[in-house]
């Protein structure tokens, strides 16, 4: 299956990839986003830009559904517009996208799920991706994310995608701290839609781990797919032992990464094991 990932940027859009340098977010924030050499600033969207935007995500929808794809995965994690909104570090407004921090990704779910009801059948599939804990203060907690959790298990969702840095990571704070992110999640959807896992995977012995700890009914992999595109098709042809599990910055043929991507694995901008130690 072949599955598109829709987002929006919000404040962690780059000006320089943005019309005349315009960054847009809940609310006025001033932040450096990525490997960006200074700060930017985002403004505040207005309500319309909002409504705008919410149709956007149908839009992309009606679009990798014409471009004959499988299904869509809704990006509402890593910082971007719609986590922007769920947190009370980025969303401080006192309109209703406020009161409600909760109603901009409901109302893209729904978006989303109406345009596949007119141009497709219920064959064709629809995720949500959500970052659990944000480090920022007031930012999303586990008690957030609780709430945002058991509201989408009443859309008619094919999956949920927790994205993690490590699968097994511990919640940081509140009620819940110490005890597993991926864990806690999985108690809390209780079998009602598959929940996909992913963080620190980089051998065999991991993916069997995480899959066998029962906490998750799908494995995705970001990093350990980039060091070796072949890690799947090792494991299924019984070769786990020659999976490159570790980033050699003195590879000859750089792990088969572009120019820019191999610049970012060796400035150490992703977080990877590494031959060198560093």
């Amino acid at each position: 299956k072949a599955i598109v990932q829709i987002h929006h940027g919000g404040a962690q859009s780059l000006p320089y990839l943005t019309s005349n340098g315009d960054v847009a977010a809940p609310s006025p924030i001033t932040l450096q986003s990525f490997d960006e050499k200074k700060e930017h600033h985002a403004r505040e969207m207005t309500h319309d830009e909002i409504e705008q935007t919410i149709t956007a995500f149908g839009e992309a929808t009606r679009r990798v559904i014409e471009a004959g794809f499988d299904g869509v995965e809704i990006h509402g994690a890593n910082h971007y517009l719609i986590q922007q909104f769920v947190s009370p570090y980025y969303n401080r407004r006192d309109d209703e996208w406020g009161e409600n921090r909760l109603k901009f990704p409901f109302k893209v779910v729904d978006e989303v799920v109406n345009t596949v009801k007119a141009y497709t059948d219920e064959k064709f599939i629809v995720g949500y991706r959500f970052s659990p804990e944000e480090a920022e203060t007031p930012g999303i907690s586990m008690e957030i994310t609780e709430e945002l959790v058991k509201n989408l298990m009443e859309k008619p969702l094919d999956y949920l995608h927790v994205s993690l840095m490590d699968v097994h990571s511990k919640t940081r704070e509140g009620k819940y701290q110490g005890e597993e992110r991926i864990k806690l999640l999985h108690q809390w959807i209780d079998g009602r839609m598959p929940l996909v896992g992913i963080g620190s995977i980089f051998t065999a012995e991991q993916a069997l781990e995480a899959v066998e700890s029962k906490n998750v009914e799908l494995l995705a992999l970001g990093r350990e797919i980039l060091l070796d595109h072949n890690f799947i098709n090792k494991i299924q042809n019984g070769k786990e032992d020659d999976i490159i599990s570790k980033f050699d910055p003195n590879r000859e043929e750089k792990h088969d990464l572009p120019p820019n991507l191999w610049k970012q694995f060796n400035d150490g901008f992703y977080p990877l094991p590494r031959t060198d130690g560093k």
